[in-house]
This record gives C-alpha cells, sequence and structure tokens, in this order.
C-alpha cells in the first residue's frame, strides 16, 4: 500500500507550513490568546476578588501588561532584526 500513496513535494510542505505560520503568528490572533490568557488568570484570582469592578480591573491591568510585554519583548525584537 505504501508505494500507492504519493507523497507531496518538500516545496508544497513548505509554502503550506510558511502560510500557517503566517495566520499563527499574526498579531490579531496573539492578541486574542493573550485576551484569552488574561481572563482565564482573572478567573484564576477570583477567589480573592472580591466584586465585579475589581475582576474588571485585574482583567484590564493584566491584558494591558501581558500586551505590553508581548509589545516591548517581542515586537521590538523583531524589528531590529
Amino acid at each position: 500500500m505504501r508505494f500507492l500513496y504519493r507523497r507531496p513535494r518538500i516545496e508544497t510542505i513548505q509554502e503550506e507550513l510558511d502560510t500557517v505560520m503566517d495566520v499563527m503568528l499574526s498579531d490579531f490572533f496573539i492578541y486574542i490568546d493573550l485576551f484569552w490568557y488574561s481572563l482565564i488568570f482573572s478567573l484564576l484570582l477570583s477567589p480573592i476578588v472580591h466584586s465585579f469592578l475589581f475582576f474588571v480591573i485585574i482583567f484590564l491591568s493584566c491584558y494591558a501588561f501581558f500586551s505590553c510585554l508581548y509589545h516591548f519583548v517581542f515586537k521590538r525584537s523583531s524589528v531590529k532584526e
């Protein structure tokens, strides 16, 4: 059976991988991931937080911190290259 299956060329595989990497590394998806990570982190802190206002403040501060960290660590290093 193995001889019946034709393997794709390496160039085709590389092009598809490049397309997937471009999509997965786009800023839009990274900021969506940061949103979910901030939400999960805030929900894990919910036993400490006693009101919805503090929950929103913690969520916004986590999202701002993670976004700034991404921007200053990863975006700046990629601009210099």
